[in-house]
């Protein structure tokens, strides 16, 4: 069913998807494994959206959509509850800079941009702007794209908790907007998984 969802999607898409879900699956290890809220499910769905945004908003940047899968399958492996969590970002990039130090792990590249799109997710985007705008000063247009691509990726994925969840003025991207209804329809369909 899940395949049925998104055969329509960009080749580039569906690749990305399928190499990213399928690593998720075999190689990140979850704090909370069985939560349906903000386990691998939860990511594999943000996995998509950002893939998605990507496609759309960073035309011919490969590098942007490894950028956002490395962010989406890590992002919330740290958790330690379902509430807010602040400071499980920051572990989950500490958990994927570990991860790719890691001997035998050398085809999985450090991306600083990945990092930092984890650590301030779940924190106000100002605080993640300013560390994008000290730290990656040459590129910064291309992070806060990034960030913002990222942080509307997640933010979809809050229809799993009904209609109500998701704060519309709130997302960043035109991009995301319009990705809703396909968002309502994963969760609706992955919910029965």
């Amino acid at each position: 069913m899940l395949r049925e969802a998104i055969s329509n999607l960009p080749p580039t898409v569906q690749s990305h998807f399928y190499n990213w879900s399928d690593f998720l699956h075999k190689r990140v290890i979850f704090n909370m494994p069985d939560s349906f809220f903000h386990g691998p499910l939860h990511c594999v769905r943000v996995l998509l959206y950002a893939l998605i945004m990507g496609e759309l908003l960073m035309k011919n940047d490969a590098q942007a959509l490894t950028i956002l899968a490395h962010a989406a399958v890590f992002h919330d492996s740290r958790r330690q509850d379902e509430w807010a969590d602040t400071g499980h970002g920051a572990r989950a990039a500490e958990y994927y800079a570990e991860f790719c130090q890691k001997a035998g792990n050398e085809d999985i590249p450090y991306q600083p941009e990945s990092a930092c799109l984890m650590h301030f997710h779940d924190l106000n985007d100002e605080k993640g702007y300013a560390h994008i705008d000290k730290y990656f000063a040459g590129d910064a247009g291309r992070a806060r794209l990034l960030f913002s691509i990222f942080k509307d990726a997640d933010a979809l994925d809050r229809l799993r908790f009904g209609d109500y969840s998701l704060k519309v003025s709130y997302l960043r991207t035109p991009e995301a907007v319009s990705l809703i209804q396909f968002a309502r329809n994963l969760v609706n369909l992955t919910q029965r998984l």
